[in-house]
């Protein structure tokens, strides 16, 4: 398949930088954007995923560098894109995978009659997670996939179970599904094995993503009136609220070294914006009631 990159010279309307300081909250890309996914490499650069009129865009941008570079292929549009702990760039289009920099597709499961959805690496890049559906399946649920041995293994009970990622060690695995009307965290051992739900009388979990270590998540949960950020130990104790949101968010990614959370916040007209959320800064840190 013909590779092609299309350096697009873009002005970036609206960004901002340091809104108000006492907000905790920054504006990376405005909602003319209409970002649907982004992350940032270790090298400071970011991919976006945006949802334009005229489809789906993938671009790589820089914050130093006042410019946008559009990654195209003929024939696809982008759905999802992730960065690889050793920075590779994997796209998926359907059930069909690519990595930026090498040009090339990556063959998956060729010979098994699955779809796949929400692919994630490990850290090892030896295991991709995966939301799969087989033709006798209703629902989707969570797959992982060997690439050294070619191995296909379904997770039991992770039906409709969404937002899936590997912790830093790559031992644990949370998703978030419903149980008994409430929306939950399930975490498993990489294997499969169930490790622990994490659920609240009170809240809903949205999703969650992990802190620098297995030992905690920053978990995206919803009460009557409010939306919370709240951190959370992976066996469910010492849960704490550290941000309420006005708006709907969803959780990209934790930034450790400048303890931020990269995040996409919904505007009034449902278009979406990039956002990073400073934890460093003053904040209030609420226990959460029984």
């Amino acid at each position: 398949m013909v590779w092609m990159r299309l350096f697009a010279i873009l002005f970036l309307p609206g960004l901002l930088f340091s809104q108000n300081p006492s907000s905790q909250l920054e504006l990376i890309l405005n909602a003319r954007w209409n970002v649907q996914d982004a992350g940032i490499n270790r090298d400071g650069q970011y991919f976006i995923l945006s949802r334009l009129a005229e489809g789906n865009k993938l671009f790589l941008w820089h914050p130093e560098v006042a410019a946008i570079n559009e990654v195209k292929w003929p024939g696809m549009e982008p759905q999802q894109a992730f960065w690889t702990q050793s920075g590779k760039l994997i796209v998926a289009s359907e059930d069909r995978f690519f990595e930026v920099r090498q040009k090339k597709i990556i063959p998956l499961m060729t010979d098994r009659d699955i779809q796949a959805y929400d692919p994630q690496l490990n850290h090892t890049e030896n295991l991709l997670l995966f939301r799969g559906r087989r033709p006798n399946q209703s629902e989707a649920s969570l797959f992982t996939f060997d690439f050294i041995y070619q191995n296909l293994n379904q997770f039991e009970g992770t039906e409709g179970c969404r937002y899936a990622s590997w912790s830093p060690s790559d031992e644990l695995i949370v998703c978030t599904t419903t149980e008994n009307n409430r929306q939950v965290l399930k975490l498993f051992h990489w294997y499969a094995k169930p490790y622990n739900v994490i659920q609240n009388d009170t809240l809903d979990f949205i999703q969650a993503i992990w802190s620098e270590s297995d030992y905690r998540l920053f978990a995206l949960a919803s009460g009557k009136k409010q939306t919370y950020i709240i951190n959370v130990r992976k066996d469910g104790s010492k849960p704490e609220i550290v941000w309420q949101a006005k708006k709907s968010l969803h959780l990209l990614h934790y930034l450790s070294e400048q303890n931020k959370i990269l995040a996409i916040e919904e505007t009034m007209d449902g278009h979406k914006q990039l956002i990073s959320i400073d934890l460093t800064e003053h904040y209030s840190i609420y226990p959460i009631k029984p």
